[in-house]
């Protein structure tokens, strides 16, 4: 609230730009208490392998969200035309929705591990696990954030376009990471609930068939953005301009999509293991080098601005390439020494 225009000035846009963002921020702001339980409440959920209904809960939000926007945006009937503050109203009404359906279910006897209370004490032994297993999650989640505003900034170097490919191209992208990320969460419960029971065979298999399931989607998801990106981007934007920009960003992230599919479907399965220093550390490593990277890749005349694209390409190959080899080991040294001394036992 108190510094949204501070951060907005990071971007160096236009005045009224300026000023419908930093109004955006102040509005979408008390929201983030709502989004951070929502989350929560879905971690609960997928962690029961119980994905359904928070999928339902969200896929709630996400309508009323996407009915709201236009009324509000546009001001259509009896609602008032707000503009960029009708869509951060809307995005807060939206949030509230689905804090509330969680809340009706979690804290009542409706809950299948049994009704839970907002306010309780706290015991030792398990908050300090769950800060130990959360807080490598949250720090590079945390610094995922400052990096890509910080790769943004960048970006606003060269005006309007640039933020505009790399805004809307990201949430092009988001189709298959979001997909990715949701067999990651899956792979996840799935793989906690067999390090559980000391089940490491299923472990390996179920592994390797959500890296085949995720991976095609990555595949498939990297030839359509390759062979077709300007004819995608054109969708959302049309001018010529960002077109051209846009569908740069797009093919020269396709080369990327296999790596990043890995990497997420193998983070999901070292956070199942209880393991989740090791992609974070990755994450965190070589999510960081894209800064130095890009500002040394945009000094090519010849790059320019592809040269921000290039350096998010580069390390999403590292990231799901060393990953992948870091749990292949895990399950080597790891896996097999378990299930050795639990035969002995």
């Amino acid at each position: 609230l108190t510094s949204a225009d501070v951060l907005i000035r990071f971007f160096h846009f236009d005045a009224s730009i300026s000023s419908q963002s930093a109004g955006y921020l102040q509005i979408v702001a008390p929201g983030i208490f709502f989004q951070f339980n929502n989350n929560t409440f879905s971690g609960i959920y997928n962690g029961q392998g119980d994905s359904k209904t928070p999928f339902r809960i969200t896929a709630i939000g996400l309508l009323v969200n996407i009915v709201l926007d236009p009324l509000l945006i546009y001001g259509y009937g009896p609602f008032p035309r707000l503009g960029t503050a009708g869509a951060a109203i809307a995005t807060v009404l939206a949030q509230l929705i689905v804090y509330s359906f969680f809340a009706y279910r979690i804290f009542s006897n409706r809950f299948p591990l049994g009704k839970m209370h907002l306010f309780t004490a706290l015991k030792k032994k398990p908050a300090n696990r769950i800060i130990f297993l959360g807080l490598p999650v949250s720090l590079q989640n945390a610094l995922f954030s400052m990096f890509s505003l910080t790769l943004a900034a960048l970006a606003a170097r060269w005006g309007a376009i640039g933020v505009a490919a790399q805004s809307v191209g990201s949430q092009i992208e988001a189709l298959s990471w979001m997909t990715a990320t949701g067999f990651s969460t899956a792979l996840a419960a799935f793989v906690g609930q067999n390090y559980g029971a000391g089940k490491y065979e299923r472990i390996r298999k179920g592994y390797r068939l959500t890296l085949y399931i995720a991976g095609s989607i990555g595949l498939s998801a990297g030839i359509l953005f390759f062979l077709f990106s300007r004819e995608i981007f054109s969708i959302f934007i049309p001018e010529a301009e960002a077109v051209e920009a846009g569908g740069t960003y797009l093919k020269i992230l396709a080369i990327s999509q296999l790596f990043m599919v890995t990497e997420l479907v193998t983070q999901g399965a070292f956070n199942g293991c209880g393991r989740t220093i090791p992609p974070s550390l990755t994450g965190i490593l070589f999510t960081g080098a894209r800064i130095p990277l890009a500002w040394y890749l945009c000094s090519f005349p010849s790059l320019g601005l592809n040269g921000i694209w290039w350096s998010i390409t580069l390390s999403s190959i590292f990231k799901g390439t060393l990953l992948p080899f870091w749990f292949l080991y895990f399950q080597k040294k790891i896996l097999n020494a378990k299930k050795i001394k639990e035969k002995i036992l």
